[in-house]
């Protein structure tokens, strides 16, 4: 990738970590080109994908206002970096370990769970400084956390403690810094322990019920793959067996 972004990946996780600590980990075109190019080698086999920062204090400021300023980047590949993490088919887990701040707080909402460090604080400037936000990330905010929080976060541009993201379920769970990356760890390695047929059939279902409808045929064309696949036998065997079963995606 980038030496500002750092991927790598290994026994069905990958993790991308942003290195960018000089600018609080914001994201300018090389960080965002280096997230694509990671985004599409993700490897068949690869089971879930960990995002957390690799140094500094910032998890992610977001897009990098320095370029944007200059006129070297606009919200749009920001934007499509955000929705591509959210049309994965495979998990995404969310670690943030440092302050979350402006797009930072986008791109932690675009995947499918997140853990936090207790001290952390979030804040979203974007009306503070008179920029309106892509309506996709706002979609994407009003979807997951509701209309009055989305308010509060991008009109108001509130400041949010730690207990007030879990609180209002911008998070799953807080949990010690000095246990983060433990706990992180199992968590990803829980997910990469599912059925990935199984996992990216209910995604895709719940990302179309979020969107606004689910279309009644390709959900029950995805059960039926699901019935009718190896991995189900796989898992039910395993069950009887009183082992831990060996997925394989078929």
């Amino acid at each position: 990738m980038t030496s500002t972004i750092l991927f790598e990946q290994e026994a069905g996780i990958a993790t991308l970590r942003f290195n960018r600590p000089d600018r609080r980990n914001a994201l300018g075109r090389e960080e965002l080109s280096g997230i694509q190019l990671a985004l599409g080698a993700l490897k068949p086999e690869t089971r879930v994908l960990v995002i957390t920062s690799a140094s500094g204090s910032t998890f992610c400021a977001g897009a990098d206002l320095q370029q944007i300023r200059a006129g070297e980047l606009d919200g749009d590949q920001f934007q499509q970096v955000t929705n591509d993490l959210a049309d994965l088919s495979i998990p995404t887990l969310c670690v943030i370990n440092g302050n979350v701040f402006g797009g930072g707080c986008e791109l932690a909402m675009s995947c499918d769970f997140r853990l936090a460090a207790q001290e952390i604080i979030m804040r979203v400037p974007a009306s503070a400084i008179g920029l309106c936000y892509p309506f996709e990330g706002i979609e994407r905010m009003v979807s997951r956390l509701g209309v009055n929080l989305a308010k509060r976060i991008l009109v108001a541009a509130e400041e949010f403690s730690a207990k007030q993201m879990l609180e209002f379920g911008i998070v799953n769970r807080l949990i010690r810094s000095d246990q983060l990356v433990r706990e992180s760890n199992l968590v990803a390695e829980m997910l990469a322990q599912r059925a990935p047929l199984a996992v990216a059939a209910m995604l895709k279902i719940i990302r179309q019920a979020e969107r606004g409808g689910v279309v009644a045929s390709d959900a029950r064309e995805l059960a039926r793959i699901c019935s009718e696949s190896d991995d189900l036998r796989e898992g039910l065997l395993a069950q009887k067996e009183r082992r831990a079963p060996i997925f394989k995606g078929c």
